[in-house]
């Protein structure tokens, strides 16, 4: 990115199209608890009625995500899975999906354990090779949903490849965008009908809120999600709206530093004797680094690896003194997950197997401390672990 795109990004979302409060003059946009609001005339309505249907800081927040994400309507939900589901939900029963294979588990246990029982069916392939997906295509295919970065593995999609196939099938697209962000790429620009995050991750990015959004290129596809959110009930609170709006404007700095991190780790990772594989976009050795560097703005701040040894796994994790052990990405602080057990655990032993997903492969959130100090303590940790077993 040049200095000129870095300097213009970092006003877009700092200045996201929030007004100064016309009562006060605040700059910042107050948060309304309110569920219900005076309607002077209600046979002629029109504003806000009902919290659920409408919530002026929940408007602020979608308005600066429809602005951001370069659509015409954004929605927000009440986490990352329920923003999914509303999308889900503009198909129907009979409906097939292709889904990105490699993607996070919690998108799997929904198509299993839920969806599965309304008749949405779903076939997992490599995205990122457009021959796999065109060969399962059905008469019945409706949608793709993909994730740009896939997790744990970082597969990079072209996506304005595979949406310009998909429209050719006449097939909705949906792109998962958690781990770049509205600041690392812009999925409709690119061709998606639909671009969803988990906002509870970097977009929030301080770990201290639970949220999802849906963000629609046109308006054949907002109407129906709005309606799916109006119904459904699953909306984003005020408070967890104002937080993630106060989130949006720092996310493109946050994610500079998270990235240049993240790269630093990966680049050191590749050279350490008790690592077997290292599975992040901004190393030349990634297949889908040229990819990456023309469409998205940034590498992101993941990195995965796979241990040489699976049984130094456990003592590798217990040695980590800087970096917590988390279920969750995207926060200020550098975070380790376990994929077997933490972003997959849903998952079945036979769908990790199937996935390459074993207690051996590790999911780095790089946060915003001295990458120095992350490094250190990665070291340590895997000397400490290089004779257990």
């Amino acid at each position: 990115m040049s200095k000129d795109e870095e300097r213009e990004l970092s006003t877009r979302f700092v200045h996201t199209g929030e007004e100064p409060d016309p009562h006060t003059g605040a700059l910042t946009p107050p948060v309304h608890r309110a569920v219900s609001f005076h309607q002077p005339d209600p046979f002629n309505a029109h504003g806000y009625d009902y919290s659920r249907s409408g919530n002026p800081t929940r408007a602020a927040l979608e308005h600066a995500l429809a602005r951001l994400e370069g659509g015409v309507r954004g929605f927000a939900f009440s986490s990352g899975n329920q923003a999914l589901t509303a999308a889900l939900l503009l198909l129907k029963s009979g409906d097939h999906v292709i889904c990105t294979r490699d993607c996070q588990g919690g998108t799997q246990r929904l198509f299993r354990a839920v969806l599965s029982r309304f008749g949405l069916c779903v076939t997992y392939v490599d995205t990122d090779d457009l021959d796999q997906v065109e060969r399962v295509l059905r008469p019945e295919t409706r949608a793709v949903l993909v994730e740009n970065y896939s997790n744990p593995f970082l597969h990079v999609t072209d996506v304005a490849a595979l949406a310009e196939w998909a429209h050719g099938h006449d097939l909705l697209v949906m792109v998962d965008n958690t781990f770049l962000t509205p600041a690392g790429q812009n999925p409709l620009t690119l061709g998606a009908d639909l671009v969803i995050h988990s906002a509870t991750k970097m977009m929030a990015g301080h770990g201290d809120v639970t949220a999802g959004v849906v963000v629609a290129r046109e308006e054949a596809w907002a109407a129906p999600l709005y309606t799916v959110q109006n119904a459904t009930g699953g909306i984003l609170s005020p408070d967890d709206s104002y937080q993630v709006l106060r989130g949006l404007h720092t996310l493109p700095l946050r994610l500079e530093r998270a990235a240049a991190g993240a790269l630093r780790l990966a680049e050191w990772l590749q050279d350490q004797e008790e690592v077997a594989e290292v599975y992040y976009p901004g190393l030349r050795r990634h297949p889908g680094h040229e990819l990456a560097r023309r469409t998205a703005r940034t590498f992101g701040a993941i990195v995965t690896l796979r241990l040489r040894r699976p049984e130094s796994a456990s003592a590798f994790v217990r040695a980590l003194r800087l970096v917590e052990v988390a279920a969750g990405f995207g926060g200020t602080e550098t975070t380790l997950s376990v994929a077997a057990v933490h972003c997959h655990g849903a998952l079945t032993d036979e769908e990790r197997a199937e996935r390459r997903i074993t207690p051996a492969v590790m999911r780095f959130s790089v946060g915003l401390e001295d990458p120095d100090d992350v490094i250190a303590d990665v070291g340590q940790a895997l000397k400490a672990s290089s004779h257990a077993g």
